[in-house]
């Protein structure tokens, strides 16, 4: 298949700028408009952060526009990522419309396939992690490792934001048996992550394998808070699904730490034969510090233990470890929740790819 460019318009909401063969095409191709803000001047340097958090203004330039140069016209064309391209898929399991966006390494695709990281929150995320992996072959050039750069697989939900954190709600918590005070009082629904992880296992992955070279061994999990939730339901209920499993800054306090009593019975099945596969936790050092600026949602922060939880639940599975059980924990002392997503991007796809660059690697 062909390669096209998923775009992301000014405003936030994406725009299809490929029709991906068996897929809903979302809008006509834009192939005709490119994305220049202004022309001759400079480089938009702080596009990629700035699509990420939703911040994305014509502003942003590498140097000042002179005052000769007409100001660019703001008018809707989209931002284009090269080498990306998405396309929806309706879930019998889910029963939802999941949005995918997908990044393609450049190069012809190794004898096995590309490995393949599945990120949760994709619609927040994807284009952060895109960027990133553009520049890992450089990087691993220049320490000189190996390092083969994977393909991204973004998901989100069709139809509007507003939508999402319900759906992600539902998608990203496990099915406790009891669902009446999880703590998450915003979530009308709870409780869907098997079927979420069938969608992924038996939808999506087969729909991606019909698209692009893919190493069904070589694959991730990656996911933020709720998405962290949802490694961690993985890791111990369907420790076999992926090979590894990056969970940053986790709700582990969700449903009265519920995801431990998972825990508990994974350990006790593999104590004595442990699975194979790779584990990376992260937590920003500020995540449990109590802000009142924040308001009611930062004066849970001590309660819901965010560090105390990750960094115990990691030292319990490094006790696991060993073999072909890898676990690594990590702290960014100077993030809390709202910001740890980004280095937690950063250091999961090293510990995926290259794990050779990660801080205390030998």
């Amino acid at each position: 298949m062909g390669r096209g460019s998923a775009s992301f318009v000014i405003n936030g909401s994406p725009a299809m700028s490929l029709f991906v063969p068996g897929s809903r095409l979302l809008n006509p191709p834009l192939a005709a408009r490119s994305a220049r803000l202004a022309r001759g001047a400079g480089h938009l340097t702080c596009v990629h952060l700035l699509l990420a958090a939703g911040l994305l203004t014509a502003s942003c330039s590498a140097r000042p526009v002179p005052r000769a140069t007409p100001v660019a016209r703001v008018d809707g064309t989209p931002v284009t990522l090269p080498d990306t391209f998405q396309f929806e898929l309706d879930s019998t399991h889910t029963g939802r419309t999941h949005r995918v966006y997908v990044a393609v390494p450049e190069g012809a695709a190794p004898a096995a396939g590309h490995p393949v990281i599945y990120l949760l929150d994709g619609g927040a995320h994807f284009p952060t992690l895109e960027r990133l992996t553009r520049v890992l072959p450089r990087l691993a050039r220049g320490f000189g490792v190996a390092a083969v750069t994977p393909v991204i697989v973004g998901l989100t939900y069709s139809g509007a934001p507003a939508h999402h954190d319900q759906a992600r709600g539902e998608d990203y918590t496990p099915p406790a048996p009891n669902l009446s005070d999880t703590g998450d009082r915003s979530s009308k629904k709870q409780g869907g992550a098997d079927r979420f992880l069938d969608f992924l296992k038996k939808e999506l992955e087969p729909a991606l394998a019909s698209r692009l070279s893919v190493d069904g061994s070589r694959t991730a999990l990656m996911g933020h808070s709720y998405g962290g939730l949802l490694v961690l339901h993985a890791l111990f209920t369907r420790p076999t699904s992926f090979d590894t499993f990056i969970a940053g800054s986790p709700s582990i306090w969700w449903n009265d730490r519920y995801v431990l009593t998972e825990k508990k019975a994974f350990l006790a099945r593999y104590a004595r034969t442990p699975v194979k596969a790779r584990v990376l936790l992260t937590v920003g050092g500020l995540e449990q510090k109590p802000r009142k600026s924040a308001g009611a949602r930062g004066m849970f922060a001590a309660e819901r233990r965010m560090v105390d939880n990750a960094r115990e639940l990691a030292a319990e599975l490094a006790a696991m470890g060993g073999g072909d059980f890898e676990v690594q924990y990590l702290e960014f002392p100077g993030d809390d929740h709202y910001s740890a997503w980004l280095p937690m991007l950063n250091r999961g796809l090293l510990f995926f790819s290259a794990p050779s660059l990660l801080p205390g690697a030998d």
